[in-house]
């Protein structure tokens, strides 16, 4: 049986250069899927490069955690009116201090703001992951199963991910958990289980190679997702993290983001490996 993959680059419309590295992965035959954030200062110039790019599923990123929310959300944002770091709307959220109206209403509110520039999602996912703690979900849940045709679901299926390196057993088992609940509350198409290189550690060097045995290791059943962030030059998001709290876990990240870049724009990823590339689209 060939894998089915999907190649799924989070953060477009994040910045310029984040924007132009996804498509310049997607023109390079490598990035299949990517996912828009519509309140960032990339969105408008993003939607310019989808709409030139009409082979590129693009869903929603939906986005609680960066930047400043489309509607009025107090239990969702910081003194300044920005969104709370993700440590922080998790620890709200885990002690019962998120409205889920708030929550319900700025998906509903950033949906809308996708269908206004002209594009259909193809599916969502959302910013570090976070439609999958459970208070947050079921605040998303109605609206997730009246208008998102397809979810991303994050399951570790045995080779643990986290978004800066790999996770402890019962991190694994929490997320399998709620990717259970996740999967049968929504209903809907969703992938099989969600791989990126960035499981394999922020330290360590990446390469073709560690691309290709990453697809090796999943099992054919289902549809992969390979989570990417092939990020271009980036000087605009170094320059955007200048005072942010946590800039040196950002920079961090962006160094290994301008690595997926290089290799995502290189040649023969794929080559001999017996998988179906596809997107979002061919799940509904």
């Amino acid at each position: 049986m060939r894998r089915r993959l999907i190649v799924n680059a989070d953060d477009f419309g994040l910045a310029s250069s984040v924007s132009q590295g996804i498509i310049e992965a997607h023109q390079a035959g490598h990035v299949t899927s990517t996912t828009l954030m519509v309140n960032t200062p990339g969105t408008v110039e993003a939607v310019g490069l989808a709409e030139a790019n009409q082979g590129l599923g693009v869903g929603l990123h939906f986005n609680l955690t960066e930047g400043r929310p489309l509607t009025d959300v107090p239990s969702l944002v910081d003194a300044q009116g920005n969104f709370l770091l993700r440590g922080s709307l998790l620890r709200r959220s885990a002690l019962g201090r998120i409205d889920p109206a708030e929550v319900a209403g700025e998906l509903e509110a950033q949906l809308n703001r996708f269908s206004d520039l002209g594009l259909k999602p193809t599916h969502l996912d959302s910013h570090e992951h976070v439609h999958m703690a459970p208070p947050l979900f079921r605040a998303m849940e109605p609206v997730l199963r009246d208008r998102v045709s397809a979810l991303r679901v994050v399951e570790p299926d045995g080779i643990g991910i986290g978004a800066g390196g790999p996770i402890s057993r019962g991190r694994e088992l929490a997320l399998q958990l709620s990717a259970r609940l996740v999967r049968r509350r929504f209903g809907g198409p969703t992938n099989a289980r969600l791989v990126s290189v960035h499981q394999l550690g922020l330290n360590r060097a990446w390469s073709h190679d560690s691309y290709r045995s990453l697809v090796e290791s999943v099992p054919a059943n289902g549809v992969t997702e390979l989570m990417v962030h092939p990020f271009a030059e980036a000087s605009d998001l170094v320059a955007r993290y200048a005072n942010d709290p946590i800039r040196d876990t950002r920079l961090a990240f962006i160094e290994k983001c301008r690595i997926e870049h290089r290799i995502l724009t290189s040649s023969g990823i794929f080559e001999g490996l017996d998988v179906v590339l596809c997107n979002y689209r061919d799940l509904v």
